[in-house]
């Protein structure tokens, strides 16, 4: 290899990797604050990893909601108040800041069911407003599940089940608004081993939303709330990829996850985790073999390509950036990239599994 994959990595996971998981935190080069956001303020004072991390802004504009009662407000804030002595020391003046946002105690009471009712109208009022025009402009009017730390005092008991954590439910685009971590599932489809190996690449249509006419994963998706990622996985590889749940089920294989911290160009964080999947299909003689290709308008049409053809696909930056981590990560597990050839192996193998200081699906805390 002439070229590292390492730029690759940066374009998806370009949150600076020397951002503390100690809150309220701030970037590294702007300054920006991010206020934690909690369940409770029992779960800020244990310390415990926060739901979402909230910019500025975000706090302001929950600080700003008129109610018509005051105890209706579904938001506590935790405030920091300093004095500062002036030059006569005199007392001074105050200055308050927030430190930690979490849900009302009579919000809270009322259950995943509740705080997630909260969570939306909240989105679709800023939506109707024009606030957060950036992620709250992309309204899909699907949900994702939000999940809170295991040791939450919102969990009653200690259950160490995958998922048990999950908090309540938001539209997609309000992900990003709050920092919450989201969840998707890829893969790669591809024939043959080594050199011969060949890779089933989708081309995006040109009226997709976000990045139209990229290359992508074999099949992707997020993965809704109320759905476990290999029941998300599936159903994309019907939606996306014509391939039979019967023929997924026989020949796929989960390959762990990749987890990456991303920040849009207008500054709202992305923190995401992806459930990868590799599936190699059987020869072209066997009978349940299937030919990749569009079954909805989300894809336009699809290549086999050869590992050349992938990584200068790659290098020319082609592909959707977070797939072209995941297709990173796809030729590591494949012997295809090696320490030998990759001046930046290690850096590229921790940035693709990084902490991303937020909660994430028990029974992780």
């Amino acid at each position: 290899m002439s070229r590292s994959l390492l730029p690759i990595i940066e374009t998806s996971d370009n949150f600076p990797s020397d951002f503390t998981s100690s809150y309220p935190a701030s970037h590294p080069t702007t300054g920006e604050i991010y206020v934690p956001f909690h369940l409770s303020f029992t779960d800020y004072q244990a310390n415990l990893a926060p739901v979402g991390l909230l910019r500025p802004a975000v706090v302001s504009a929950l600080r700003e909601s008129e109610y018509e009662d005051d105890h209706l407000c579904p938001w506590s804030f935790y405030l920091d108040t300093h004095r500062f002595n002036d030059d006569d020391e005199m007392d001074g003046i105050l200055e308050t800041a927030v430190r930690c946002v979490f849900f009302a105690d009579w919000v809270l009471a009322g259950g995943s069911d509740l705080m997630g009712k909260v969570m939306r109208e909240t989105a679709e009022r800023w939506r109707k407003d024009h606030l957060f025009p950036g992620p709250l402009g992309g309204w899909r009017d699907e949900a994702y599940m939000i999940y809170a730390s295991p040791r939450s005092s919102f969990f009653s008991s200690e259950d160490s089940q995958p998922f048990s954590n999950a908090a309540f439910p938001l539209e997609r685009s309000a992900c990003a608004v709050f920092g919450f971590a989201t969840f998707g599932v890829h893969m790669t489809a591809y024939e043959g081993q080594g050199d011969d190996m060949k890779i089933w690449v989708p081309r995006r249509s040109e009226t997709k939303a976000t990045w139209p006419s990229k290359l992508d994963n074999s099949v992707a998706g997020g993965i809704p709330a109320g759905m476990k990622p290999i029941e998300s996985m599936i159903k994309e590889c019907d939606e996306e990829a014509s391939l039979p749940a019967d023929l997924v089920k026989k020949y796929i294989k989960n390959c762990g996850v990749v987890t990456y911290f991303y920040i849009t160009d207008d500054g709202y964080l992305q923190p995401e985790i992806e459930y990868v999947y590799d599936l190699k299909l059987p020869h072209r003689d066997d009978p349940s073999y299937v030919l990749p290709h569009p079954h909805d308008d989300e894809v336009e049409s699809f290549s086999l390509l050869t590992i050349p053809e992938v990584l200068a696909a790659l290098h020319s930056g082609q592909f959707k950036p977070n797939c072209g981590l995941v297709l990173v990560d796809f030729l590591i597990r494949h012997g295809l990239v090696t320490p030998e050839d990759e001046p930046n192996f290690i850096e590229i193998t921790w940035r693709m599994r990084r902490r991303l200081g937020v909660a994430v699906p028990s029974p992780s805390v």
